[in-house]
């Protein structure tokens, strides 16, 4: 079952909520007015109302209930409250249609149900990253050399451009966007390579609303030269930003901004996908025809532990007619929730997406009228940068 939802925001600034106006101190009123002219009327305690909202959606709480009253709008928007709800939201995609990016949706699943909207976070151009439900936006609306990075909550509307990256002489990868909490920053990382010195890669590091210029962390000490064109694709996983191959994982600490070098999984065949999966990353072993062995890697040691097998015949049971070898057209993209739903998309041009519970065997689907297809794990939230 496909429920949609229509959205649409507005933008929305406020300071820590006030002590609610009541009188007796324990009992909340909406506001002065109300207290006045209700002195009899009891309403629910703070703490209650607070609990109440953290289970609502982020779209929900900005389209809607903050504007009931004054002071569920402080509440609402209030940094304490931001945090909190983010640790209680669940997670979403974002797809775009490559050469139309304007035309995304924002899939997620509540209830049990698949949950499909219209996704436009105000700038033209495709998200390239993802983090705590800030986007990096690569406008790409104009013909030029260097495309504008931009940070942006797609539901409030907020964002900012980011210093040029157009100083990094040669080419340069995807970003990604990751957060240190223990100094609330976000760091932006982008893979740099000089066309002029061959070889030579550099990672480059922007703190989003410190630093003015990119700052640069040599690789080349950790990378042998036949092996510097796997550093281009990133996938992110908390405070970790990694890149991938069939040999070895670089794994960027973003708070110590340190690289190190780890292993892959050692199996008989490096046959399969890495995904990120909540904090760490993961590995979807895929050499076996149908039982496919779910690994995660420790970010901190590089430790992989095998975590379950799932079966993924029951797909091909549903989909088999549909393509003529059905193993070699079933693709994981991304984890909707860690460690249980799974999206494959199907078939050529990404059109048909799948949703599969690894734990129950449940299967729910959705098919796009486009062809081609880019997608990045998502959360709506109303965190801003300060």
């Amino acid at each position: 079952m496909v429920r949609k939802r229509k959205s649409g925001a507005v933008l929305a600034v406020a300071d820590e909520p006030k002590t609610a106006m009541s009188i007796n101190p324990y009992i909340f009123h909406c506001c002065k007015r109300c207290a006045r002219k209700r002195r009899n009327t009891r309403y629910l305690p703070r703490e209650i109302i607070f609990q109440f909202l953290l289970h609502l959606p982020a779209q929900l709480l900005h389209d809607v209930v903050r504007h009931v009253c004054r002071e569920w709008s402080l509440v609402i928007c209030s940094p304490n409250f931001i945090q909190h709800h983010l640790r209680n939201s669940t997670g979403g995609v974002i797809i775009q249609e490559w050469l139309s990016p304007r035309n995304g949706i924002y899939v997620e699943m509540r209830r049990g149900c698949l949950e499909i909207c219209k996704f436009d976070c105000g700038v033209h151009g495709l998200v390239r990253s993802s983090c705590n439900g800030l986007v990096v936006i690569s406008d790409e609306s104009e013909v030029i050399e260097v495309p504008n990075l931009y940070v942006t909550n797609p539901l409030t509307k907020q964002w900012a451009i980011l210093p040029p990256f157009s100083a990094l002489t040669g080419h340069h990868s995807d970003g990604g966007l990751a957060f240190v909490e223990s100094s609330m920053e976000y760091k932006l990382v982008r893979v740099c390579r000089d066309k002029y010195i061959v070889p030579k890669t550099q990672i480059a590091v922007l703190t989003i609303g410190v630093d003015e210029v990119w700052r640069h962390i040599d690789t080349d000490h950790l990378l042998l030269p036949t092996e510097l064109k796997f550093i281009w694709f990133l996938l992110v996983t908390g405070g970790y930003v990694h890149w991938t191959s069939s040999k070895f994982v670089l794994t960027l600490n973003v708070e110590t901004e340190i690289v190190r070098r780890f292993p892959v999984p050692q199996l008989p065949k490096m046959f399969g996908s890495f995904l990120p999966m909540g904090g760490n990353l993961s590995f979807i072993d895929e050499s076996s025809k149908f039982l496919r062995d779910v690994w995660e890697m420790n970010s901190v040691t590089g430790e992989w532990s095998m975590l379950f097998s799932f079966d993924s015949e029951p797909l091909s049971d549903r989909f088999k007619g549909m393509f003529s070898d059905f193993t070699k057209s079933i693709n994981p993209c991304f984890w909707l929730v860690a460690r249980e739903l799974l999206v494959f998309s199907l078939g050529y041009g990404q059109r048909h997406w799948i949703v599969y519970n690894v734990k129950t065997r449940e299967i729910q689907s959705f098919e796009l009228e486009g062809k081609c297809y880019h997608f990045e794990a998502h959360v709506n939230s109303l965190v801003w940068l300060e």
